[in-house]
């Protein structure tokens, strides 16, 4: 075995610290054949706790063509899509909202103070190998504080290159080009750094335009007018450098440089009666750069330590006859410093004891009229405590980890009186077992966490409210997977269900009161929900294989704030009581097709379920065909894509109608 070989076993050594499963002695070559063994333990992860894991190279063959298409792929998962190829899409997950989603990129948590949530249509998916959701509390303790301080977690993991003795290097070309002006390359170059094959540097950079004006059908009474979206063109682009390097086989360090501009028109709803384009522009700018080091030199110990600085900026221009100089120009600016530091001590073979101690200070300056310059630290700390029972003859085990979340915020303000400080402390508690030889996994877990309002909740322009409480949720969930592998005809199969409880008191809201909004403390919100999923992988034949996954969601999320309000019970906006979607792919040595359809329940735009806040239910079908060819000095693939095939019309958010059938093609090249 050559040292490259052995520092390859030793990672999955460093790997599989994080569940409790390391030898209490040093390394030697039968050590590294147990790393081998506590290895395949990994693979029980996503059963253990609630999540789901997608990785990109295989859905993509299912037609994920976007990370948000991904992410409706997955249990719990609802993407708020404002239209366009430009428009904003965010994450909610089991109807808690995008606030309650934390972001997390190559392992360091990706931040907003302004709003709270994040845009994921400025990610891509070439960037990306990985992306999983994990809802509630979570069984794996070398997270930082702020990872078990949100109800759920998107970690989305940029690839990580591996070279052999002849090849020191990867580059990759990729275009693509489609409806509504769409033109989108993409380029990457990564270089082994020294001798060792698991050291790299990686630069890639793509960009983005397109017109975006696509036709739609408005429906005015007995009218109907074919129509084209206007002022929605964008233009963007976004570049990142990574590094990875192993100081020592079991000392680690990753660095990364990210940057991102957008200029985007904002088309607005559609209005009856209106035809003036919008003049409403954005252009956003985001730089942050953050390190992550991971240490597993001693025995018994393993340490992390994350480090990251964000800026941001916000800039918002309209003209209309309303404004004093017929056109506003507001500027938004913030900043993040963040650090973290993790530990875990194997106490025995059985127990595990970690603390995770996060520092964060935000800071945000506008030039919008009374800007009070506010600030925030925040300081938190996360104690877990581990017991994993397991038979390594079998691979039966039980585990059960709690911990307990404690988070300190002072706010200062340069103008006037700053909100209260707030502290609270959080306890979550996982267990999961697999109780028999049969692939049978069951799980159940209490998460009692709350959201921090936001500078635009507390702060913004007239409207905002020092005085706000904290969203308080809990989340109650039990569920239960059953896995199989085989090298028979039907390779892997897999079925997950979860029921869950969630509780939303204190909800932040927005409401109107003569000329002014008000933003107060006044929800009480109850959710119960069932997400079901399935995956299968099929060998027709020697050179074709067959790909199933399927996903089926229900929601009752209802307002029970006030029993003689006229809204008690009903359904809370844009929460479809039933939804799913589907996949269907064939590969073959010719050219592999698949198939997916993307179903949602009728909505609500407005608290009050009635028929004129009604949105109708739609289903979405596409399909994508792709192609893999092998060169002496190259591969290329080529994928076209479908998307809406059925030519639906269709709105996910009220008044913001999506396009109808649309085309794009790839051609992708990898030296």
């Amino acid at each position: 075995m050559n040292k490259f070989g052995l520092t390859n076993l030793t990672i999955l050594y460093s790997a599989s610290l994080a569940y409790g499963n390391q030898p209490d002695s040093t390394f030697s070559q039968t050590e590294i054949k147990e790393v081998i063994v506590t290895g395949k333990s990994q693979e029980l992860t996503p059963a253990t706790n609630t999540s789901h894991t997608i990785k990109v190279k295989e859905a993509e063959r299912l037609g994920v063509s976007s990370v948000s298409n991904a992410i409706r792929r997955m249990a719990g998962a609802d993407i708020k899509d404002y239209g366009g190829i430009g428009g904003l899409k965010t994450i909610s997950v089991r109807s808690l909202g995008s606030k309650h989603t934390a972001v997390i990129y190559d392992g360091v948590a990706l931040s907003d103070c302004q709003n709270g949530q994040i845009d994921l249509g400025r990610f891509s998916l070439d960037q990306i190998s990985s992306l999983k959701l994990t809802i509630g509390a979570d069984n794996n303790l070398l997270h930082s504080a702020r990872h078990f301080a949100s109800p759920s977690v998107l970690e989305m993991q940029s690839g990580k290159p591996s070279y052999d003795d002849e090849k020191k290097f990867h580059a990759m070309a990729k275009v693509t080009a489609g409806s509504f002006g769409l033109v989108n390359p993409t380029v990457s170059f990564d270089h082994q750094v020294g001798s060792s094959p698991l050291n790299s540097i990686k630069a890639s950079a793509d960009y983005l335009r397109a017109d975006g004006q696509y036709p739609y059908t408005l429906t005015n009474g007995q009218i109907t007018t074919e129509e084209k979206r206007k002022n929605t063109a964008i233009e963007s682009g976004h570049a990142e450098l990574n590094g990875h390097f192993f100081l020592t086989p079991s000392r680690q360090l990753s660095a990364k440089a990210y940057y991102f501009s957008s200029d985007r028109e904002l088309p607005g709803s559609v209005v009856l009666y209106n035809n003036i384009s919008n003049k409403e522009r954005l252009k956003d700018q985001n730089f942050f750069t953050q390190l992550h080091y991971r240490s597993d030199h001693w025995k018994r110990w393993v340490f992390l330590v994350d480090g990251k600085f964000n800026w941001a900026a916000c800039r918002y221009h309209d003209e209309a006859k309303k404004y004093p100089n017929g056109e506003v120009n507001d500027n938004y600016f913030q900043r993040e410093w963040y650090g973290s530091g993790v530990a875990m001590f194997k106490a025995s073979k059985s127990i595990s004891i970690a603390n995770a101690a996060d520092y964060t200070f935000n800071s945000f300056n506008s030039n919008i009229y009374d800007c009070v310059y506010p600030k925030r630290h925040t300081i938190q700390d996360a104690l877990s405590l581990q017991f994993l029972k397991q038979k390594s003859t079998d691979n039966r085990f039980f585990s059960a980890t709690a911990t307990a979340l404690g988070s300190y915020f002072k706010n200062q303000v340069e103008k006037g009186d700053a909100p209260q400080d707030s502290k609270r402390i959080s306890p979550s508690i996982v267990l999961a077992t697999k109780p028999f030889l049969s692939g049978f996994y069951f799980r159940a877990s209490f998460k009692d966490i709350f959201r921090m309002p936001t500078f635009n909740e507390l702060y913004f322009d007239s409207f905002g409210a020092k005085n706000l409480n904290p969203e308080r949720t809990k989340q109650y969930n039990v569920g239960s997977t059953y896995q199989i592998e085989s090298e028979k005809r039907v390779k892997s199969f897999s079925i997950s269900a979860d029921a869950y409880y969630n509780e939303v008191k204190d909800k932040i809201v927005a409401i109107p009161r003569m000329f002014v909004w008000s933003i107060i403390n006044m929800g009480y919100v109850e959710i119960k929900g069932l997400d079901c999923t399935m995956n299968c992988e099929f060998s027709t034949s020697k050179r074709t294989a067959l790909f199933l996954s399927a996903k089926y969601a229900y929601q009752h999320a209802i307002d029970k704030t006030d029993v003689q309000s006229d809204i008690y019970k009903h359904q809370i906006p844009y929460t479809p009581l039933h939804s799913g979607n589907g996949s269907l792919a064939f590969e073959n040595p010719y050219v592999n097709i698949s198939y997916n359809v993307n179903i949602v329940g009728k909505r609500y735009c407005q608290p009050q379920n009635n028929k004129a806040n009604k949105v109708d239910a739609y289903s979405e079908h596409g399909i994508t065909l792709y192609k893999k060819l092998k060169f002496k000095h190259f591969d290329t693939e080529l994928r076209g894509d479908i998307l809406n095939l059925t030519d639906k019309q269709y709105e996910v958010v009220k008044y913001y109608p999506m396009p109808k059938r649309s085309y794009k093609a790839s051609i992708e090249f990898n030296f």
